[in-house]
């Protein structure tokens, strides 16, 4: 398929933009081979779909609902298995859940009887981890997140965006290899929700590892991804690629007003517009 002449000048402004990291680079950390998964053979959701997530890249998955994007995060988490194909994450067919990837969901699924340090700090119960050191992550990502002065508090007491900078701070803090967010931010209002996206940029740069992001907002898509894949319907796998260079730092509000941004936004725009 040919670039459009919006793609090509979308292309050609990107080679002017700052990159710190180029993800496509990086080492393969998790592998899809043909992979299809539905409820029989009969009624797929996912088929024989190929992809892979980088190192250190965040990789957003955009597409009409029913498209199968929460069906892939579930896949990847190790809470689904594929009906064929196989998932690899490193040397490792995904077979279950494990550490070393987090899930954070719309529904932030916080402890209430739970302090906001005791929620950050959960997933230390299931590391072989010095106490010192622990505590000093769980204080590091408190502050990181904006949440300092509120570490005694529970869920009950913050507002829907501390608790979910509660929820991303608790998976995050572990380090996972692949952090998998399926809309996150999708509960919250406007403000809050562009507060959360910069937040969670600046996080990745603190933190490494690659980030799985499920959206149905194509702003939230652009200003967080270095990779979009915008799904088909109907089992008909990825429908477009696109690769995303905004200067950096990324975080930055001035990006969501560049033309830059507004280019990308009206490829994807036109691109669902053609899923129907």
């Amino acid at each position: 398929m040919k670039n459009p002449p919006l793609q090509q000048s979308i292309d050609q402004q990107s080679s002017q933009a700052v990159v710190l990291d180029d993800p496509n680079l990086s080492e393969v950390v998790v592998t899809l081979d043909n992979v299809s998964f539905g409820y029989s053979y009969k009624k797929l959701i996912l088929k024989d779909l190929n992809l892979t997530i980088r190192q250190g890249e965040i990789l957003t998955l955009l597409g009409p609902s029913g498209c199968g994007k929460s069906t892939l995060l579930n896949l990847i988490a190790g809470f689904y298995k594929p009906l064929s194909g196989l998932i690899t994450h490193g040397d490792e067919v995904i077979k279950a859940p494990a550490n070393k990837r987090g899930v954070v969901f719309q529904g932030n699924a916080l402890f209430d009887w739970m302090t906001v340090e005791q929620n950050i700090g959960f997933g230390f119960r299931f590391q072989k981890l010095p106490k010192t050191e622990s505590r000093f992550r769980v204080r590091q990502i408190i502050d990181l997140v904006g949440l300092a002065g509120s570490e005694k508090k529970y869920p009950y007491q913050l507002s829907g965006g501390m608790r979910q900078r509660v929820a991303v701070a608790r998976s995050m803090v572990v380090h996972p290899e692949v952090l998998l967010m399926d809309e996150p931010f999708a509960a919250v209002d406007v403000q809050t929700r562009e507060g959360l996206q910069e937040e969670l940029l600046k996080l990745h740069d603190q933190v490494s590892g690659a980030i799985l992001f499920v959206t149905h907002s194509i702003e939230e898509a652009v200003f967080l991804s270095d990779r979009i894949i915008v799904l088909d319907r109907d089992c008909r796998g990825i429908f477009e690629e696109i690769k995303v260079h905004l200067p950096s730092p990324r975080w930055s509000a001035m990006n969501r007003i560049s033309e830059e941004f507004n280019q990308y936004r009206t490829q994807l725009y036109l691109k669902l517009k053609e899923l129907g």
